[in-house]
């Protein structure tokens, strides 16, 4: 049995953890835009090399042993804070701040102490995102909330570190809103290779978006990994292959762009931007009063976007509870109170978002997603864009289905050649390993001779059916090329693209099958002249594939190029046994 430590041992852990906790030195290390690898922000990551604790959590845990933490992370912060507030760039970027989960179960850091923190350095109030850590099981969900809503009426941020690694994460986005959530690092590290991590990842970016909170993937450590978590959807990355946490200021930059071989930069698409409001946004530091013009104003706006000093986008007040504050008992009273009326981050919610410079497809989605009756607001690297009403939306579903119908194959309606052309341009860019694949159907000129091309049609709304269907259940893209020539692109390793390929191959010869007579399934083909007028046995319909695998990231072919050296397998499918040719990717 463990003897608890004496009265006076207590004193000295006590004395011990006071002199270590002012002598830790903090190193930064970058959050970056994944789209143009601009700095974000940076997160404070404590070093206690000088001390006898051999971590910071070591430290905190001995705090925690003499009530002391409160306190503790108070030093902590402030430190962090007046290390950071001598760089340069301080007050146009935010810092990170990690924040034990343990404060929540007693009286927790309050916003007045964060403020009086940052008055002295002149920074202000969204140059703060306090993260709070899945670390420690919390069962004080009332203060957490309340912090959290106090830290964002007064403009400050918050967000959800390690997400995934405890039970805690889907409980805090119910309960909390966020506006980070940073993915831990065992959903980032090898996700290149990994499919699984893949759809968690994707899947959780679009969660995200449509609660209103972007994303931060924890843990890069290669240019594989940034890549497909980009494409994925994450909106910021932090790692290794990015930067590694320093404690030196002047090796802090604006920019790691050296840290990617290649960035595309992207532009809003143009019908979005001819839709998109542009309203001015509010402060979260502004009055009801200005609201109140606000709404005045732009009587069509249902809600108000809310940034911070930065222009980062926070979130939106909605005009109903605005209205409803106003018109409450003692509403009027208040907000002409100059000293007791809130703010406008009092009335701050999240909202979903998109990607400014993402396509039309992604803002559908997100909107789509979200569920939301009230349009989606449209950001840049955190900054605020514009707001897309119900209206708007509608507008660009219409004309992109109009597009789309333009463009599909008449027989069959799956997508033509300009979306082909749309996917292999994707396809040269960046993103996660891609397999194509141009399919020719075997014999079907002796098919239509015999049977006519009602059936020849027939055989081909078969494969196109084949190909929805699984399009519908699975993340491929299929279109018809024209006459008998299809198009597929799989997002997957090799072997599980090839697999996929071959399923698709027997199947339909399996149930082409069935639009012959008895006696040609018998016979096992079509009797008839060949081009060189002697008469053969042509076998049943099949279709042999020319295939192309795409590693993840940066591919060296242009679009002329990919096309070519599948032309080129078409008739090396046809030769092999098994009616597939995997050919080699171009060198550029």
């Amino acid at each position: 049995m463990t003897t608890p430590p004496s009265t006076s041992e207590q004193a000295d852990l006590a004395q011990l953890a006071l002199d270590s906790v002012a002598s830790v030195d903090f190193a930064y290390q970058p959050i970056v835009s994944t789209k143009t690898l601009a700095v974000h922000g940076f997160e404070a990551l404590a070093r206690t090399q000088e001390t006898p604790f051999g971590s910071i959590i070591d430290l905190l845990e001995a705090m925690t042993q003499t009530a002391d933490l409160q306190r503790a992370e108070s030093v902590i912060l402030d430190n962090a804070v007046a290390k950071f507030a001598r760089y340069e760039a301080a007050g146009s970027t935010r810092l990170f701040c990690n924040l034990d989960g343990r404060l929540y179960e007693g009286e927790c850091l309050s916003p007045d102490l964060m403020r009086d923190l940052l008055r002295p350095r002149s920074l202000p109030p969204g140059a703060i995102c306090l993260e709070i850590s899945e670390r420690y099981q919390l069962r004080n969900w009332t203060n957490l909330i309340d912090l959290s809503k106090q830290l964002s009426a007064c403009g400050m941020h918050t967000a959800l570190d390690d997400f995934g690694t405890g039970m805690s994460g889907l409980h805090l986005l119910l309960r909390v809103e966020p506006n980070y959530v940073k993915i831990d690092q065992s959903f980032i590290f090898s996700i290149a290779t990994n499919q699984r991590q893949q759809a968690v990842v994707s899947k959780l970016c679009g969660l995200a978006h449509s609660l209103g909170f972007q994303t931060v993937a924890e843990g890069v450590e290669c240019e594989e990994d940034f890549r497909v978590a980009r494409d994925l959807g994450c909106d910021f990355a932090q790692g290794y292959h990015i930067a590694r946490p320093t404690t030196e200021l002047r090796k802090l930059t604006q920019n790691y762009t050296r840290c990617v071989a290649q960035v595309t930069s992207n532009q809003m698409d143009e019908d979005v931007g001819l839709l998109l409001n542009k309203a001015a946004p509010m402060l979260t530091t502004d009055s009801l009063g200005k609201l109140e013009t606000f709404f005045e104003d732009n009587p069509d706006l249902p809600l108000a976007p809310a940034v911070d000093e930065t222009g980062m986008l926070v979130g939106v007040v909605y005009e109903d509870d605005f209205f409803s504050y106003r018109s409450s008992e003692f509403g009027r009273a208040l907000m002409a109170n100059k000293a007791s009326a809130p703010r406008i981050g009092s009335f701050v919610r999240n909202c979903p978002i998109a990607d400014a410079t993402g396509s039309v497809e992604q803002i559908l989605n997100s909107y789509v997603d979200t569920n939301s009756a009230r349009g989606i607001m449209l950001a840049d690297e955190g900054a605020y864009v514009g707001y897309l009403s119900n209206h708007a939306l509608m507008r660009l579903a219409l004309d992109r289905a109009v597009s789309i119908a333009r463009d599909a194959n008449p027989l069959t309606q799956l997508p033509g050649n300009r979306a082909i052309t749309r996917k292999l341009g994707d396809v040269t860019k960046t993103g996660p390993a891609t397999s194509i694949a141009y399919f020719d159907f075997d014999h079907f000129k002796a098919f239509n001779d015999c049977y006519g091309f009602s059936m020849g049609d027939r055989a081909l709304m078969m494969f196109a059916d084949q190909l929805k269907d699984l399009a519908r259940r699975t993340d491929i893209f299929a279109a018809h090329i024209g006459g008998d020539d299809f198009f597929l692109a799989v997002e997957a390793e090799p072997k599980e693209a090839l697999q996929i390929i071959e399923d698709i191959r027997a199947k339909f010869a399996s149930d082409a099958s069935c639009l012959y007579s008895a006696e040609d399934r018998e016979r096992g083909g079509i009797r008839a002249l060949d081009r060189y007028g002697s008469e053969r046995l042509f076998p049943m319909l099949s279709v042999s594939a020319s295939v192309l695998h795409l590693p993840s990231g940066a591919n060296p072919c242009s679009t002329p190029d990919l096309e070519d050296r599948l032309n080129c397998g078409k008739k090396q499918a046809k030769r092999s046994p098994d009616g597939i040719a995997v050919v080699a990717l171009c060198c550029c």
